[in-house]
Formats: C-alpha cells, sequence, structure tokens
C-alpha cells in the first residue's frame, strides 16, 4: 500500500494525458489548417516573434479571414471559413503565451474585432453563392423511409443492426455521429417496482455531441417505447434480439460489430465478430441505403444525420411544439432546432390551405358585418396564435411514443 495520499504523476504525464484525450481526427484537422495558415504567412512575409504587436497579429488574422482559398485557389464554404479562422486564432493565442508569455484574446479583444469582421463578412459574401452555403441533411419523407426498411432483413448479421439502426435512429431523433461510440452501457430496461419490465428501454448517450467520455449522464434520457401496432419494427424487440445474437466471445461494448462471414442460420448465436463497424463504414449507411430505393444523392444531400432531421420535421408536421422538440433532439434552446425544420410538399400545402381558409373567414365575416373588422393580418396573428403547435399533446409518432422522464 501507498504512503502517499495523493497521485504522484509529474506535470510531464498529465501533460501527456491531456493531449491523449484530443481526438486523433481533431490533432490531424488542427495540423492542417496550421500549415495552410504559415504557408499563408510565408507568401505574405508575416514574421511571427516576441516583437510582433498585437496589433500585427490582429491585422494577419484580418487578412488570413478574408483571403484564405483551397489549394486549388477556390473558396471554401462559408461553414469552413469560420471553422478555419477560429483554429487559427486559437492555435496563435496559444503559441504567444506559450513561447513568449504574451497574453491576448482574439475572440473578445476590441482590437481584434476587425479581424472577426473580416471573417463574418467574407462568411456572408459567399452565402450568396448556393453552393458555398452549409446545407442540412435532407429529411426523408416517411415513404423513402417505409422503403429503406424494406431492404433489409432481420435474420440476417447486417440487415437486424440496420434495422434497429434506423427504427431507433428515428424514434430518438439520435445525432448521425451517435453510432459510432454508441455502447450498450447507453441502454438500461426499465423496470417497475415490483422488478418487471415495463416494455421501455431508456436510452442516453454518454458520448454527446459536446461532451466525449464521463461516467456520469451527461443529457436527459430518452425513451425507447414497444411498438403494440407494428412488431415488425419494435425498437425494443430489435435491441434485444441484436443483444441476444453477440455471442459469448464478444468482449466489446460497442452496439454495432462487425457481421461474422461465417454465421450459420437465424436460429444460431455469434452473428457477429468482436470488432465495431468502422466509423467510415456506419457512417454511409443511410446515404446508401437512399441511393438503393432510388433517390438521387447528388441532388440531395443524405446522411444518418437525415434520420434526426426526418423526425424534427414530421413531429413538428404532426402538431409537437418546438418546447417539447428539444427535449427530444437534446438541444439548449428552440433556435437551435431551426435548421431541421424541413418542408416537405405536403406541409407546405397545409399551411397555404390554413392560409386560405383564414382570408375566406375573413372576407365573409366582413361582407356581414357593417363595423369596422379588425384587419386580416391581425385575424391570421389570433389564429396563428391559437393553434400553434407548443399547445397541441404530444404525438404517438410512427407508432412508437418517445417519452422523456427527465423533462
Amino acid at each position: 500500500m501507498s504512503n502517499f495520499r495523493f497521485g504522484r504523476n509529474t506535470p510531464k504525464e498529465i501533460d501527456d494525458s491531456i493531449t491523449n484525450i484530443t481526438p486523433l481526427n481533431t490533432k490531424n484537422s488542427r495540423n492542417s489548417i496550421w500549415r495552410q495558415f504559415e504557408k499563408f504567412c510565408g507568401e505574405r512575409k508575416y514574421v511571427f516573434d516576441g516583437n510582433t504587436s498585437t496589433e500585427k497579429l490582429a491585422f494577419i488574422l484580418k487578412d488570413w479571414g478574408y483571403n484564405m482559398k483551397k489549394v486549388d485557389g477556390n473558396d471554401y464554404k462559408e461553414a469552413v471559413i469560420k471553422t478555419m479562422w477560429n483554429v487559427t486564432a486559437k492555435q496563435l493565442q496559444e503559441l504567444y503565451f506559450n513561447k513568449f508569455g504574451i497574453k491576448f484574446d482574439p475572440f473578445v479583444d476590441l482590437e481584434f474585432k476587425g479581424s472577426r469582421n473580416a471573417r463574418d463578412a467574407k462568411r456572408r459574401n459567399l452565402q450568396i453563392q448556393p453552393e458555398k452555403r452549409k446545407t442540412s441533411s435532407s429529411i426523408l419523407t416517411l415513404e423513402e423511409y417505409n422503403k429503406i426498411l424494406k431492404i433489409y432483413n432481420e435474420d440476417t448479421p447486417d440487415g437486424l443492426q440496420k434495422m434497429f439502426f434506423y427504427v431507433a435512429g428515428l424514434e430518438l431523433a439520435g445525432r448521425g455521429c451517435e453510432g459510432v461510440n454508441v455502447t450498450i452501457k447507453h441502454f438500461k430496461e426499465e423496470s417497475d417496482n415490483c422488478g418487471l419490465p415495463t416494455g421501455r428501454i431508456e436510452y442516453n448517450c454518454i458520448f454527446s455531441k459536446t461532451a466525449q467520455g464521463g461516467s456520469h449522464k451527461l443529457t436527459d434520457s430518452k425513451w425507447l417505447a414497444t411498438n403494440t401496432t407494428d412488431h415488425r419494427i419494435c425498437p425494443v424487440r430489435l435491441y434485444k434480439k441484436m443483444l441476444s445474437k453477440r455471442g459469448k466471445h464478444i468482449t466489446t461494448d460497442r452496439l454495432f460489430l462487425t457481421p461474422n462471414p461465417a454465421w450459420r442460420e437465424p436460429s444460431s448465436v455469434g452473428w457477429f465478430k468482436n470488432s465495431p463497424v468502422g466509423r467510415n463504414e456506419r457512417g454511409k449507411w443511410t446515404r446508401t441505403a437512399a441511393e438503393e430505393i432510388g433517390i438521387d444523392i447528388k441532388k440531395k444531400k443524405i446522411s444518418n444525420h437525415s434520420l434526426r432531421s426526418t423526425a424534427v420535421s414530421q413531429l413538428a408536421k404532426a402538431g409537437v411544439g418546438e418546447d417539447q422538440l428539444i427535449k427530444i433532439t437534446g438541444h439548449a434552446n428552440t433556435f437551435s432546432i431551426k435548421p431541421y425544420l424541413q418542408l416537405d410538399g405536403d406541409h407546405h400545402y397545409q399551411m397555404i390551405d390554413k392560409l386560405r381558409a383564414n382570408s375566406t373567414a375573413m372576407e365573409e365575416s366582413n361582407n356581414k358585418s357593417t363595423n369596422c373588422a379588425p384587419s386580416a393580418l391581425v385575424q391570421m396573428s389570433k389564429n396563428i396564435v391559437t393553434t400553434s403547435p407548443s399547445t397541441q399533446t404530444p404525438v404517438n409518432y410512427y407508432n412508437c411514443t418517445i417519452i422523456n422522464y427527465n423533462s
């Protein structure tokens, strides 16, 4: 037993631990951006040393923010401009503090306001060009979604995993990246006070968008409920079936595993290898399925994130309010779900029908009354308020209610 109560790790060991928790992709991206910035500064003859004033650094970031280009000389997409400028500014800040002991904050200091404005001006100019705008993943219509489900046979390893992925992905409105890190520890079967299963499974994704790991809950839980209407697409049943096919040789707790090519028959066990599905492979699942059912993926941006967009849009269409939607998506505020709200043709026609109905009712009211009636705009505003989605009751979407007990 050690005589020391506290740890004995050296500063170098602590620094190494901090470095090791940074994902490799993040390190590679930061290094790539910094190399491009160094090349830009080399062409401009900019020099970084202890004598370079913060005014000069602000000018350099201003120049970089507006004039960064791809290797082929074309502009980046507007969202990339922000990312590259922010990463560069942060690294420059760290460089000057660590090497010269000089402190400045390019994200707050008034001295760097022009630099930030140049970055934002460049982005606004690029937003005019459709091909340079940031685009959200397109939604799937329910017809397209059902076609995808019919592709797969749950009596095969690949089909079972993808069936659960598409059903749970929609009903949990999960982010496209969650499936890479999701583990069986993120799911917990609910029991009542007598210890009997309720038919619901709690889901809490520890690996959230903003916090990569941890032993405590980082978001409100969401729930998978038994689908009593359509047994085929019941997420609870599909999840339990996946667990039953893992085999005793499985030691990883990752949920989605590489199919075992030696699997024999539907009743057998050991459908999967003891290795997770690769990030790149799983990232293509929805896109590949969409192409298989005939969607033109060159014209329509389809990704795993499309399931999240589809869930939000369909629930909004069904009358679920934004305050309820953020409980499902895990967003902090309603503003964050705006990019997910995409209108399809039917939804648009419904809104136009309501608009025309309001207009007709207003005209009839004016014809019957000799008094000064309120304007159509005022009347429409009243109607819109009284029929706001936020006043509607939660719906049972796709015959499987999404329940949030922590809200």
